[in-house]
Formats: structure tokens, C-alpha cells, sequence
């Protein structure tokens, strides 16, 4: 069974550790972002909805803003 670059991606992202304030968490969340964006080439609609779903585990969760 082939995998879909998207679910490739997600797989990836869910292996990622959460960004943790105070802990490297920007570093951590922009890593993630190179990742989506350089390393699976993904566009930007499909690198921001599984930054999303990364976003929910980190601690505190990003806002929108950020």
C-alpha cells in the first residue's frame, strides 16, 4: 500500500516532540514548519492544517496570532 505524501508528513509530525514554552518551543515549532514546507515540499494550505494538528500538543498551544 503507497502512503500519500500528506499522510507521510503527518506521520512524521506526530513522531515530533511537542514545543514546550520555555523549552526551545519556537525552535521546535519552526523546525516542524521547515519540515512540512522544504522537507516534503507540501504547500501552504497542507503545511498549515498539519501545523495545526501538531499545534495541539504543544504546551501551551499557539494561538492564532502566533
Amino acid at each position: 500500500m503507497k502512503i500519500s505524501l500528506l499522510e507521510r508528513a503527518s506521520r512524521y509530525i506526530a513522531k515530533c516532540e511537542p514545543a514546550i514554552s520555555g523549552q526551545g518551543g519556537h525552535d521546535a515549532t519552526f523546525h516542524v514548519a521547515c519540515v512540512l514546507i522544504r522537507g516534503f515540499a507540501l504547500g501552504e494550505a497542507d503545511a498549515l492544517a498539519l501545523l495545526r494538528e501538531f499545534n495541539k500538543r504543544c504546551q501551551p498551544p499557539w494561538s492564532e496570532a502566533e
